[in-house]
């Protein structure tokens, strides 16, 4: 929306006394927006690829225009009559600077600009700017003022710059993140402690992802390696790759544009050792417990880069350890899950746990062992993507629990939910559960099933039984729009509303017979898609969204049995937990586009073409692991 303001004319008629009479004075102000200096960078010599910072002063009077650009272009010296005489000038386009609104008086600005990966020759140029690039002023006063000009008299309005057309690269890391902000690791006894080098499991310790940019058009590709530090020693990370299933000391990366700003997301595992020092660094009475994650991007080229002091980020990663002795509600909340009013289990934190290893390849997977107790769990959440993009929040519980008291108690659960984020926003997405307790004493069973989709329960119901065989399934699959933000493209504003597209079902079996109750099947499906559309609120311009992108593809399955049918003749309880997962999570791209009126400063107003691209990437996180396969006897 813009305002012209004009016509405004001050009037002052001064008349004196006899021959004392004065001629009228008229000062009219006008609508009129002026180019009034640039000035010349601090450094004096550049290369293709490289960033540019240009100071410059505009004047504006009577206006209050939304959505100025400021256009820059650079021009060899002896060229320069172009910018006035020819259709297109041979000069190289550096960018255009957004102004949100004018507003009355002279303003100092910086424009962030890059001179273009192309071949530029080498030569004296100067850099001439055009203010209202897109003329979304109406009506105004003079638009010869708006550009830099006459450069022969005064070169107020040009900067000066010296070309050299070797090669030029600088890699530059700017963004690190780490999931929620902090870490979980393992307690003490749940996971070895003494392996070195890559880990062997496929479970990820750390998931997040670092921003870096590119500058120059000579090297593109780059290796990024991570330490982490804590108490003054420095261990080496571990990334998993992708294609060979595995881990190792490194990751590859590769710039496809020079331009903005790329995310590349991580997973990385810790080994033994690794986990050893932060378990005996870790102070429970402390207020916090952190560790320093460590990012550096390695050039492998045989230029020479231009600045490698910015290729290194560190970031303070609180972490905590994870102690879970007892299942609780708060571990519930947000599944759709209700524990009974008691489990029965007494379990002190002084308590003398046993933790057998069995087949747990997960960092929160346990088996715990005490005296007329067991607990076998496994507990998982993780953060994937960039929370002001998108990101998905995945969290799956499985557990079995037993107790001899009362000729045995037992129960069983598996759930799992997904949060979906967009930028900025939560929502809960899709959760679903089955939670079932058997009583070896009076021979019953209470359980309960839950679907919630969006907020809204599905299937919500529970019961105490004496026999039970159900089959539970769910299949939703449809479009819904969930988020809208906006979006400035060099000087357009893009509206995008947003969501998901895709299917997500749930197929468990609860049975209860002969004293044995069991838990089984898919206990949640999801194949997810982004979703968006777009609208321009600039009516000169135009554009759209291109969303090719998966949010998550997952199945975790689970069963689940106890067998309390020898409780009391006996004093034993059979059980078994078998929980896997297959999980591939934010993939593809998804970006905006926007058409609008750039000037080339002399005759045209062409059409250019700018893009924002919030995702560009292969698959964060793609594994199938087995979460944890237990099974056993419990004597009593």
């Amino acid at each position: 929306m813009r305002k012209t303001l004009l016509g405004l004319s001050l009037i002052a008629a001064l008349t004196g006394c006899n021959d004392d009479d004065k001629n009228e004075t008229i000062i009219e102000q006008v609508a009129n927006v002026k180019l009034v200096a640039l000035e010349d960078p601090e450094q004096t010599t550049y290369q293709p690829g490289q960033p540019i910072n240009i100071d410059f002063t505009i004047e504006s009077q009577l206006l209050d225009t939304e959505h100025v650009g400021v256009a820059f272009m650079a021009i060899a010296k002896t060229n320069i009559d172009q910018l006035t005489t020819d259709e297109e000038p041979e000069g190289f386009d550096l960018g255009t600077h957004y102004i949100s609104q004018l507003s009355d008086g002279e303003h100092h600005f910086t424009a962030e600009l890059m001179l273009p990966n192309e071949e530029i020759p080498s030569d004296e140029y100067v850099i001439a700017a055009y203010v209202d690039s897109a003329q979304l002023i109406d009506s105004e006063a003079d638009l010869d003022d708006n550009r830099s000009r006459n450069y022969a008299e005064d070169t107020t309005t040009y900067a000066q710059i010296n070309i050299d057309s070797k090669g030029y690269h600088d890699f530059q890391i700017d963004v690190l993140s780490v999931g929620d902000g902090f870490a979980m690791f393992p307690d003490i006894g749940k996971r070895e402690t003494t392996s070195q080098g890559a880990p062997s499991h496929k479970r990820s310790d750390l998931v997040g992802h670092f921003d870096a940019v590119k500058y120059g058009s000579s090297v593109n590709n780059a290796r990024v390696t991570a330490k982490i530090t804590i108490d003054g020693a420095d261990f080496d990370a571990h990334f998993w790759q992708e294609a060979l299933d595995h881990y190792s000391d490194g990751m590859m990366i590769k710039f496809n544009d020079h331009e903005q700003s790329h995310y590349f997301p991580y997973d990385i595992a810790i080994n033994g050792i690794l986990l050893d020092k932060l378990q005996q660094s870790y102070d429970s009475e402390a207020e916090e417990n952190s560790f320093e994650l460590t990012f550096t991007i390695h050039d492998l080229s045989e230029y020479e880069e231009a600045n490698v002091e910015n290729n290194t980020l560190q970031i303070t990663v609180p972490y905590s350890l994870y102690d879970q002795q007892e299942p609780d509600q708060s571990m519930l909340d947000g599944h759709g899950i209700d524990l009974p009013e008691s489990t029965g289990a007494q379990v002190s934190r002084n308590s003398q746990v046993s933790y057998v290893p069995g087949n747990l390849d997960s960092p929160n997977a346990a088996v715990i062992s005490l005296p007329n107790f067991l607990w076998a769990f496994e507990i998982f959440a993780n953060t994937y993507g960039d929370k002001s993009k998108v990101a998905i929040v995945p969290s799956f519980i499985s557990w079995v629990l037993l107790q001899s008291s009362n000729g045995g108690y037992a129960s069983a659960l598996a759930t799992g939910a997904f949060d979906l984020y967009m930028f900025d926003h939560s929502m809960s997405l899709f959760s679903a559960g089955a939670w079932g307790t058997v009583d070896g004493g009076n021979g019953t069973a209470t359980y309960s099933m839950n679907v919630s989709l969006l907020g809204n329960d599905l299937i919500d119901e529970g019961e105490t039984i004496s026999a039970l065989d159900e089959s539970y399934g769910y299949d939703w699959e449809e479009e819904q729009k969930l988020f809208s933000t906006t979006f400035t493209i060099v000087i357009v504003p893009i509206s995008v509303s947003a969501g998901v597209t895709g299917s997500v079902g749930v197929n468990t079996d609860l049975v209860y017979a002969d004293q044995t109750f069991s838990i089984g099947g898919d206990v949640l499906t999801a194949s997810l898609d982004a979703y968006a559309t777009a609208g321009i609120d600039l009516l000169i311009a135009s554009g759209g969204i291109g969303v090719d992108f998966l949010i998550i593809s997952d199945t975790l399955s689970a069963t689940a049995y106890v067998d309390v049918s020898k409780a009391l003749s006996d004093s034993e309880i059979t059980y078994g937990i078998d929980v896997s997962n297959n999980m591939k999570a934010i993939e593809g791209e998804f970006y905006l586009w926007v058409k609008y009126p750039g000037y080339k400063f002399c005759c045209s107003f062409p059409t250019k073409t700018a893009t924002k691209t919030l995702y560009n990437t292969g698959a964060l996180y793609d594994k199938t692991w087995q979460m944890i396969d237990y099974s056993d006897s419990f004597k009593f």
